[in-house]
C-alpha cells in the first residue's frame, strides 16, 4: 500500500493551496474531496479574495480576460444603520472570481505540482498504530473502502470538519461540531437595478448591525446584496426583509437569482495540531471576525503549517503535536489574537439598537475611519482612543441619544477583549502548559459567551428558534 507525506481532506481553497504548497516541494501528496469536481465549491458562483493577500499567499491572479475573473475593486466603506455617514476603511484592492472555477484551477495547479487528487471519496475514520498515534485515514468511495498511510492528516473539509470531529475525545484540538449558533447562514440576493443613471458601486458597504452588505456582482449593472445569521437561513432573511431593506434605501432592483451558504463563525481551535494531524481553514473556524470571509484569511496558518510540517517532514521522526506546537503559538501571534479579541467588542457593538449606532456614526465615535479600518486586522487602541470613545458615548447619553446601559456593555466589551488578548499573547511556548491555558480560556469564553447571543429574541421566538 502506497504511503504519502501528506493526505489532505476536503479539495477546496484551503485543501488545494495546501496541497500545491506541499507538492511543490517535492512531497508525496494525496487530496480526498467528497464531491465529484462539477459540484466542488458550488454554494457560490462570485466570491471576493484581496488582491495582497492573494499575491502574499501565492494565488494565482487571473488577468482581465480570463473568464474566470469577473472585476476588481477597492472600495470599502462601512456604513450606518439607516445608509447614512458612510465610513472609508482601508483601501485595498480586490478581486472577484467565479468560485467554483477558480477553485478547480487552484487543483489543477496542485496536480502540476506533482498532488494526486481523489473525487466521490467521503473520509470515514483515522488509522491509528499501537501507539493510539495517527499515521493515516478510512475513506469511501463508489468502489468501497480505502485505506491510505500518511505521516501527517490535514482537515480541510470546512464547516463540517469530518476528520476533526472524529478524533479523540482527548484530543487537544477539539472534536466539537459546530452549531447554528456558531453557523453564519449566508444569503446572497443577485440584484439587477431597474435603471443604470448612477454607478451600482458608490452604493457598495457593509452594514455591520444587520451583518449585510452590498458588494459587485457578475452584472455591471447590479450587486450582490447579502445577509449573514445565525441559527438559520430563515433568520437571515427575515433581518434582511424587515430591517435591512426598510431601514436602507436602494434603488429599485429585480433579484436575478439568490444563493445560500454557510461560513463558521466561532473561536478558533484551541490548538491546531494533534499527533499526525492538523486541521486548516473552516476546519479550525479560521474566518474574520467583521464579516466570516474565510478564504485568504484560513491561509495565515497554512503558511506557517507549510513551514513548520516541511521541515519536520525531511527528517524520519514522527510528527507529534509537541514537534508541530510552533504552528500553534505562530499563529496566535500573527492573527488568533486579533480574530479572537475583536469578538466580545463586536458583541457590544452590534447589541446596540439602530439610532444609537447611527448617532455615534454620526459622530465619530467607535465607527471611525481609524477604528473601522483595523477592523480585520486587529485594534491597536491606545489609552486615549478608549477614554475618547467613553467620554463620546456618555456626551451621548447627557443628550439622550444613548441607553445607559449601552455604555456598560461597550466597557465590558473592551475590557473582555483586552483579556482574550491578554490570555493570547502568553499562549504557551511548549505543549506541557497548554491544559492550564485552555482552563483559563475556557471560562474567560463561557463569560463571554457566543455572538449569537446578539440576536433579536422577539424575532427567534416567532421563527420557532430557542435562545
Amino acid at each position: 500500500m502506497k504511503k504519502y507525506d501528506v493526505l489532505v481532506v476536503g479539495a477546496s481553497t484551503t485543501g488545494c493551496w495546501f496541497a500545491y504548497k506541499m507538492a511543490e516541494q517535492g512531497f508525496n501528496v494525496l487530496v480526498i474531496e467528497k464531491n465529484k469536481p462539477d459540484n466542488v465549491s458550488r454554494e457560490y458562483d462570485v466570491f471576493h479574495m484581496g488582491e495582497d493577500e492573494m499575491i502574499q499567499f501565492d494565488l494565482e491572479i487571473p488577468d482581465e480576460n480570463n473568464p474566470i475573473r469577473e472585476f476588481r475593486f477597492a472600495h470599502s466603506t462601512m456604513v450606518s444603520p439607516y445608509g447614512n455617514h458612510p465610513k472609508a476603511c482601508a483601501e485595498l484592492p480586490v478581486i472577484g472570481l467565479h468560485k467554483h472555477d477558480y477553485i478547480m484551477a487552484m487543483a489543477d495547479r496542485a496536480k502540476k505540482a506533482g498532488a494526486e487528487i481523489i473525487y466521490g471519496a467521503t473520509f470515514t475514520d483515522f488509522i491509528y498504530d499501537n501507539n493510539k498515534k495517527i499515521v493515516g485515514a478510512k475513506y469511501s468511495t463508489k468502489d468501497g473502502e480505502k485505506e491510505v498511510y500518511a505521516r501527517i492528516v490535514a482537515d480541510c473539509s470546512g464547516i463540517p470538519a469530518v476528520a476533526r470531529t472524529k478524533l479523540p475525545d482527548d484530543s487537544v484540538v477539539g472534536n466539537f461540531k459546530l452549531t447554528n449558533k456558531d453557523i453564519l447562514y449566508v444569503v446572497l440576493y443577485y440584484a439587477e437595478y431597474l435603471k443604470n443613471d448612477f454607478n451600482p458601486r458608490d452604493l457598495d458597504g457593509f452594514f455591520m448591525q444587520y451583518k449585510s452588505w452590498s458588494a459587485p456582482s457578475d452584472n455591471p449593472n447590479g450587486a450582490i446584496l447579502g445577509i449573514g445569521a445565525f441559527y438559520g437561513y430563515d433568520y437571515a432573511e427575515e433581518i434582511f426583509k424587515e430591517d435591512f431593506m426598510k431601514n436602507v434605501s436602494f434603488p429599485e432592483y429585480k433579484v436575478e437569482r439568490i444563493e445560500k451558504g454557510m461560513t463558521p463563525y466561532h473561536t478558533s481551535v484551541y490548538s491546531l495540531v494533534d499527533d499526525g494531524f492538523i486541521a486548516l481553514g473552516d476546519a479550525a473556524c479560521h474566518t474574520k471576525p467583521t464579516c466570516g470571509e474565510g478564504c485568504t484569511s484560513s491561509l495565515v496558518a497554512g503558511q506557517i503549517a507549510v513551514e513548520v510540517i516541511s521541515n519536520l517532514l525531511k527528517s524520519d521522526k514522527y510528527l507529534t503535536k509537541e514537534r508541530m506546537w510552533s504552528i500553534n503559538k505562530r499563529y496566535m501571534t500573527a492573527q488568533g489574537k486579533d480574530f479572537d479579541s475583536m469578538r466580545p467588542i463586536l458583541m457590544a457593538v452590534i447589541s446596540m439598537d439602530y439610532d444609537e449606532a447611527e448617532y455615534l456614526f454620526a459622530n465619530d465615535i467607535i465607527f471611525s475611519e481609524k477604528i473601522l479600518g483595523g477592523m480585520d486586522t486587529g485594534l491597536n487602541l491606545s489609552g486615549k482612543d478608549i477614554s475618547d470613545i467613553v467620554k463620546g458615548v456618555a456626551k451621548g447619553i447627557a443628550k439622550g441619544k444613548i441607553k445607559p446601559s449601552t455604555i456598560g456593555k461597550l466597557l465590558k466589551g473592551l475590557g473582555l477583549g483586552d483579556k482574550v488578548g491578554k490570555l493570547y499573547d502568553n499562549y504557551p511556548e511548549q505543549y506541557e502548559d497548554f491544559q492550564e491555558w485552555k482552563a483559563k480560556a475556557d471560562k474567560l469564553w463561557a463569560e463571554i459567551g457566543p455572538v449569537a447571543d446578539t440576536c433579536d429574541p422577539e424575532i427567534l421566538k416567532k421563527l420557532g428558534y430557542k435562545k
